[in-house]
């Protein structure tokens, strides 16, 4: 499994993946970034903003931003999990 691989290399190697999937990257993330779509209403040009970095575990328990916390993929992710389950990583 690709994510195996992914935690048997982060002691040596920095990684990062960029997913919709807030489950896997709960599972396999030390740190995690929320970004988020913005519009330009006037030129309909889309933009990237980033909303929060931090710690996976804080970002999914207790998320310092409110559009993190109101993304419901954030929400998801906090309901089903436990703080012993998926969301053991620390720094």
């Amino acid at each position: 499994r690709i994510e195996d691989l992914m935690l048997e290399l982060r002691s040596e190697f920095s990684i990062v993946i960029v997913t919709h999937n807030m489950h896997q990257a709960a599972r396999v993330s030390h740190r995690t970034a929320f970004l988020t779509t913005e519009v330009d209403e006037a030129t309909g040009e889309r933009t990237g903003r980033l909303v929060e970095y931090g710690p996976t575990y804080q970002v999914f328990s207790n998320p310092s931003e409110k559009r993190t916390e109101d993304s419901s993929r954030v929400g998801s992710v906090r309901a089903r999990h436990t703080l012993d389950d998926a969301l053991t990583t620390t720094p």
